[in-house]
């Protein structure tokens, strides 16, 4: 959990070696964005909690090995284009 934290600075491609992780909550932090593409490799994550990264616009993540994700936050990240069809197939998450 580093919500709320004084964290600051982009957030590292080494975030996909956490493939343990159950949940992972980044809000109200100072971190700067992009979502680093290794958030990928985070397939055991039931719930993902990002919000108000700071930087550059970037697309949406790969998010799609994460069949387990119960509950989605990704806001105020600087994301453009559309939420992936793939992520309405998702049977564990909560709408």
């Amino acid at each position: 959990r580093i919500d709320g934290s004084t964290l600051s600075g982009k957030i590292l491609d080494f975030i996909g070696n956490w493939t343990k992780i159950r949940r992972l909550n980044m809000q109200g932090t100072s971190m700067e964005g992009p979502i680093p593409s290794s958030i990928s490799l985070l397939t055991n994550l039931t719930e993902l909690r990002i919000s108000d990264l700071k930087g550059p616009s970037s697309n949406f993540p790969d998010l799609q090995g994460m069949n387990m994700m119960k509950i989605l936050i990704i806001r105020n990240c600087l994301l453009t284009g559309s939420i992936p069809d793939y992520i309405g197939e998702w049977t564990w998450l909560r709408i």
